[in-house]
């Protein structure tokens, strides 16, 4: 979840997904209606969630790598970020709304065809785990949201899971900890944690020794 992005901002970052190339204001105009202009192309930019090539018009702009992980989870309501002194209207909430039911639907969608491809994964959970973490993570030793870990293994029993990662506590390079700023935590937040020693864990870090 990244808190300097608006609704407008997410789908921008959606329209990029679905393109999945570099496309040109211009097209973007002609197939979406919109165009990713100044100062919002700027700031994406700057997020390393967008590369844009501004050398010549039109524009064009393409995902980064950051962009594709900040888009592999499903988007929450704590995520409509307004700017300091404005109020979100109902209609854009609503709107807000439909995009991320519309998109986690499709990822839910995603997984399931996944799943039924027949192609079995013989990775132990552990070694998944790990391999979900790399995709999501910015890094080695960067906190990663459990929300992030958990739409990557649909297929796992949150039970399974709860184990798996309670268990590589005992790695000297893994890391579990709660969320310090706890008004941060939705919904989605709370039911992703993991409960050890007594306390929820949101938040898993690997690679760091």
């Amino acid at each position: 979840m990244s808190d300097d992005l608006s609704s407008a901002d997410y789908a921008m970052l959606v329209l990029l997904k679905i393109e999945d190339r570099e496309i040109s204001n211009t097209e973007l105009a002609e197939v979406h209606g919109v165009r990713l202009v100044s100062p919002v192309y700027e700031k994406l930019n700057a997020a390393g969630y967008v590369v844009s090539k501004t050398d010549r018009r039109p524009y064009r702009h393409s995902l980064a790598d950051k962009g594709r992980r900040l888009l592999a989870t499903p988007l929450v309501l704590e995520e409509d970020q307004a700017e300091a002194g404005e109020r979100r209207s109902m209609k854009e909430k609503q709107l807000w709304a439909a995009l991320a039911a519309t998109y986690e639907d499709n990822l839910r969608l995603r997984a399931a065809a996944a799943e039924q491809s027949g192609v079995e994964d013989v990775r132990s959970l552990d070694e998944r785990i790990r391999a979900v973490y790399e995709q999501a993570a910015d890094g080695p030793g960067a906190w990663v949201d459990l929300t992030k870990i958990r739409s990557r293994l649909v297929d796992v029993p949150k039970a399974d899971l709860d184990k798996a990662l309670e268990q590589m506590l005992d790695a000297p390079d893994v890391r579990l900890e709660p969320e310090v700023t706890r008004h941060r935590l939705g919904k989605r937040e709370r039911e992703a944690s993991v409960r050890i020693g007594g306390e929820d864990r949101h938040k898993l870090a690997i690679g760091l020794r």
